[in-house]
């Protein structure tokens, strides 16, 4: 495992702008939507979402979740990407909704910039294991000393 921070991948996750997150969907299907992480408060990761959403009562039922963010270089080969599972923890946050407000007029705007708002609900991430990656590392592309190998973390 290489020696990466809660930071780093905060960080990456910022850098890329939108991210993929997968849940088991309500009925036993994996499901697939765009996310955006919002802050890192108290060495947590946190995310939003609205607790009349599907992706609300799915990580209710079952809170392990995949998620994967790219960023397309210009030099194809060369682009990053990010993978990661982890288990999402909701909790009541005051601290951490206006943080997310602060950041995103989308939340900003959809809960009327009340962190009080009842449906507007936030969690982090625990247990994280996954890896950075590059497109360099693609099976069937010859090797190239010029890439960095995927690292792997555990936070």
């Amino acid at each position: 495992m290489g020696n990466v921070t809660i930071e780093e991948v905060a960080e990456c996750l910022d850098r890329m702008g939108l991210q993929y997150l997968a849940t088991l969907s309500l009925d036993g299907k994996p499901k697939v939507r765009p996310v955006q992480y919002m802050v890192l408060h108290d060495g947590k990761m946190w995310f939003c979402t609205n607790s009349e959403k599907a992706m609300y009562a799915e990580l209710k039922k079952s809170p392990f979740i995949e998620l994967c963010a790219s960023c397309l270089a210009e030099d194809e080969i060369q682009s990053e990407w990010i993978r990661f599972s982890a288990e999402a923890v909701f909790e009541e946050n005051r601290e951490v909704k206006q943080a997310i407000m602060q950041k995103s007029a989308i939340v900003h705007e959809l809960y009327a910039n009340n962190p009080d708002h009842p449906l507007f609900k936030v969690f982090y991430l625990k247990n994280i294991r996954g890896s950075f990656n590059n497109l360099g590392h693609v099976t069937g592309l010859a090797a190239r000393s010029d890439f960095a190998k995927p690292v792997e973390f555990a936070l």
